[in-house]
């Protein structure tokens, strides 16, 4: 301890090298929080994700218990009123009433008539651990299968769950078409000629696979919107992996995921579970059929 000339102590301040030591202790704690923060935050979003499946599966096994059938992921047919989610048709099972009230099934998805509607902002259909939770599509940049467009004058709030339609209508599923065909899921457009007749409602029966081994919703890095029925909206396209590399031009047509290696899904007996990119293919695809009769281990 260093004196004054009258014989009082002075406090010593820190020398160079031992603030040095300092920072770098700091710095070392830093760098030992900062995975096991990431790491809560991941695992904080992979369960808030999980809890809105479940929701999503509450409401949809509440839609089946009232009219003994799934949902149709999109509406069909000529006239008016096409192309609407299933994703809109559960609005009342998911607490939205009044969302679902203001909703008008007469007119188009993207008509001014729904225009305020389609642009409410669900978190319910949101992964807390998107990055694109907050965009939204200007209805002139929705795609349909057919390669048109909607009309310009609407706006489509985000989703990133859609329906397992089981089939493909593009290039990365091929091999799920050449081996299981088309309309093999459970949520799907109805009387769509297929190649096994006309699409119908599924009822719980008809998923002869069981309700626990089978694929309802799956998990999309994007969505063209909630209230966009079929292609890149409600549905989900099979792809070789759930979980294939990110890519732009596929966020919104196959399931993937910003959890690292995974993406989460709704089974139809509303449980949820994550399923790892790695997982092999011939489950992958028994998954997404409601009755192929595959055998499907339970360690996957």
């Amino acid at each position: 301890m260093a004196r004054t000339r009258g014989g009082r102590s002075q406090a010593r301040g820190f020398t160079l090298i031992e603030l040095l030591v300092v920072i770098s202790i700091i710095g070392v704690l830093i760098a030992l929080l900062i995975p096991a923060v990431q790491s809560a935050r991941s695992a904080a979003y992979r369960a808030g994700c999980q809890n809105n499946l479940r929701q999503i599966g509450l409401a949809i096994n509440a839609y089946l218990a009232e009219r003994n059938v799934f949902p149709m992921s999109s509406t069909a047919g000529a006239g008016r009123g096409v192309n609407h989610s299933g994703l809109a048709m559960i609005l009342p099972e998911l607490e939205q009433r009044s969302l679902f009230d203001a909703y008008n099934f007469r007119w188009e998805n993207h008509a001014t008539a729904n225009r305020t509607a389609v642009g409410t902002k669900l978190s319910i259909y949101l992964c807390p651990a998107n990055p694109l939770e907050s965009t939204s599509t200007p209805s002139e940049q929705v795609r349909q299968a057919d390669g048109t467009f909607y009309p310009a004058g609407s706006v489509f709030a985000r989703n990133h769950y859609a329906a397992n339609w089981g089939g493909s209508q593009a290039a990365l599923g091929e091999d799920f078409t050449q081996t299981k065909s088309n309309y093999r899921g459970v949520m799907m457009t109805v009387r769509v000629a297929s190649p096994r007749g006309l699409t119908y409602c599924v009822r719980a029966q008809d998923v002869r696979d069981g309700l626990s081994q089978t694929i309802l919703v799956g998990e999309k890095r994007d969505g063209q919107g909630w209230g966009v029925g079929g292609y890149a909206g409600s549905e989900f396209d099979v792809a070789v992996s759930p979980v294939l590399p990110d890519s732009p031009s596929i966020r919104t047509i196959v399931t993937g995921s910003y959890h690292p290696g995974q993406a989460q899904f709704l089974l139809c007996d509303g449980s949820v579970r994550p399923l790892r990119d790695s997982i092999d293919r011939k489950i992958w695809y028994a998954l997404l059929t409601r009755d192929g009769r595959e055998t499907i281990r339970g360690d996957y």
